[in-house]
């Protein structure tokens, strides 16, 4: 009986022992499946960690090359802008070098004019010196305010110097730096021939006396009065040219940028519309 009972628990034994031979295999195949899986998401994470450096530098070098671009623009409006100015002066320069050629015909003129008055007042002298002893003293003239006897010769007046006698001195006084004096000369100049050719560049020339002075508000005023008065002149561009730089220099971008805009808008054909059109596209 008991070796019955024995013989009885041998196969239950047996299907037990593969029960459990099983289930140990399939916790090492699960296992392993695991650590596969470990490794390749190690692996995994691995290659995402390099490509990550990899952004991560490609980024850092775009961002040096943006850097670099950013520096070499700045460096570039730099250069620009003093490139600019230089031409600005170097326009300026040659206007300088052609109003002297003006100038010099306002010389001759001048010297025309002196030269007329010296012959008048020697052809005046020359006059008197011929005439009667008589007639060279001028009698009282008869009561009532009658005119005077026949034969009498008035005393000659001096001739007064013509316009581009008057500017030229004018133009000696600002040179020698009598910024004063010369802008009184011009003033005396503009009540005398307020509608000569030469108006307008006097009045200019007074902006400019003041500019030297470091007074800007008087400078812009005359510099203004050019437009207003002669808008059509020579010298009208070249006013609000200056005008406009004025402002510049003072931070006042939108004043400067509407002046600039009207000198390209008013004087097409003018030399320092290329000028105005380089400003405006800096000043912001």
């Amino acid at each position: 009986m008991r070796g019955a009972r024995r013989l009885a628990w041998i196969p239950l034994a047996a299907v037990a022992a593969s029960g459990c031979f099983a289930t140990r295999n399939d916790v090492r195949v699960l296992q392993g499946d695991i650590a596969v899986l470990r490794a390749e998401a190690a692996r995994a994470d691995s290659m995402h960690r390099e490509q990550m450096r990899q952004v991560a530098r490609q980024v850092g070098a775009v961002g040096d090359t943006l850097r670099a671009a950013n520096s070499f623009i700045a460096r570039f409006q730099g250069d620009v802008s003093l490139q600019m100015h230089s031409f600005g002066q170097q326009l300026l320069t040659i206007q300088e070098l052609l109003g002297q050629s003006a100038k010099k015909m306002q010389e001759m003129r001048a010297d025309l004019e002196a030269r007329d008055a010296e012959r008048a007042a020697a052809a005046a002298q020359m006059a008197a010196a011929a005439a009667p002893p008589a007639a060279v003293t001028s009698p009282a003239p008869p009561p009532g305010g009658g005119a005077a006897a026949p034969g009498t010769v008035k005393p000659s007046v001096p001739p007064q110097p013509g316009p581009n006698q008057l500017y030229q001195l004018a133009v000696v006084q600002l040179q020698g730096g009598r910024t004063s004096a010369a802008r009184s000369a011009f003033e005396d100049f503009l009540q005398q021939y307020p509608n000569d050719d030469l108006a307008p560049a006097a009045i200019l020339k007074i902006g400019q006396s003041w500019e030297l002075d470091g007074s800007m508000a008087n400078a812009d005023s005359a510099y203004q009065l050019v437009g207003q008065k002669f808008p059509k002149s020579e010298q009208a561009p070249t006013a609000l040219y200056k005008r406009a730089m004025i402002y510049r220099q003072a931070g006042q971008t939108a004043q400067a940028r509407a002046m600039f805009q009207q000198l390209v808008d008013n004087y097409p054909k003018s030399d320092l519309v290329a000028l105005a059109r380089d400003y405006l596209k800096t000043l912001k």
